[in-house]
């Protein structure tokens, strides 16, 4: 009886101490360095959180390995809800499909759709192309000489650049930096004449004159870029892809704890100020739905998967 309320004695203080989930910060982890897509959507939604959750949602970039060193991260992180990954289309559809160790991204667990935006193809207006036409008649004159910038091997940015290669026949050199505002830059100083990027992180420096817009991997065209042809009309039909962003917990996270993560970023996509900022940088609100995220990763691991058979691309 003594041993028995002497373990009582040592558990119930435990019990009273641990309250409703969240009880402490949380991580959101951004495979990604700061400025770039991935980041600038997870701040506005890390703000929204932190605000419903009544906890602070700290934002973490950890970039390298084309997101794949924070996405891993995640991964192998406590199943306790307090370490998240803000992951993309790079992170979780493309990554699988270019690296056969990526096998324990199948066991992340998803929480909620969060954003949506296609990409865009610019180059540096020292290249003195203004249409995809231009670009690829410089690139075939100069084989193996101009540089294609991307976030890093084997992200979205650098499968889109080998689709786009292997359709115009074209052959760049593959110049990976450790995310898209890196790579973005590179083009700006003229160090790269290609890369691709969803909207946000561009949409500034198209205004400036500093990028030239070629092509939007859009549907339809885009209003604020209305002269911008899309990927079917420049004759790139495999380019039309639209990126996405979502919320990720680790494995065997607890259902209740991503019951409650999914209501939290409803209510913050729901939420007016969260809308502004997404309309502000060119960005479709997701719908929250845990089910529509595990689709579209699978749907983009199908898609990605397709075309880099179909057209043989390896990645080094």
């Amino acid at each position: 009886m003594q041993s028995l309320l002497a373990l009582l004695a040592l558990v119930l203080p435990l019990t009273a101490m641990a309250g409703p989930y969240p009880d402490k910060p949380v991580t959101l982890v951004v495979p990604f360095e700061a400025g770039g897509s991935t980041d600038v959507s997870a701040r506005v939604v890390a703000k929204a959180l932190s605000e419903i959750l009544r906890q602070p949602v700290i934002v973490m970039n950890q970039p390298g390995a084309g997101g794949r060193i924070g996405t891993r991260r995640v991964a192998t992180a406590d199943a306790d809800g307090y370490t998240l990954l803000w992951g993309s289309g790079s992170t979780l559809a493309v990554a699988p499909i270019l690296y056969p160790d990526q096998t324990y991204l199948t066991t992340l667990v998803p929480v909620s759709l969060g954003a949506l935006q296609p990409f865009l193809f610019v180059t540096s207006p020292e290249t003195g192309a203004r249409t995809v036409a231009d670009l690829v008649a410089l690139a075939r004159q100069k084989p193996d000489i101009l540089n294609f910038a991307s976030a890093g091997v084997g992200s979205s940015n650098h499968l889109l650049g080998e689709i786009f290669m292997s359709a115009t026949g074209t052959k760049f050199v593959h110049v990976p930096y450790k995310g898209s505002t890196s790579a973005r830059d590179a083009v700006i100083r003229g160090d790269a004449q290609l890369m691709d990027e969803v909207l946000a992180p561009l949409m500034a420096q198209i205004k400036a004159g500093q990028l030239v817009p070629l092509l939007v991997t859009s549907e339809t065209r885009i209003p604020s870029l209305s002269d911008v042809p899309t990927a079917k009309e420049a004759g790139l039909p495999d380019l039309s892809i639209t990126g996405f962003f979502g919320l990720m917990a680790p494995p065997k996270t607890p259902s209740e704890v991503v019951a409650t993560l999914n209501a939290a970023m409803r209510k913050a996509l729901d939420s007016p100020d969260l809308r502004k900022s997404f309309e502000t940088m060119s960005f479709d609100v997701g719908n929250g739905s845990a089910e529509d995220l595990a689709t579209i990763i699978a749907q983009g691991r199908e898609r990605y998967g397709r075309i880099v058979a179909d057209r043989n691309i390896r990645v080094e």
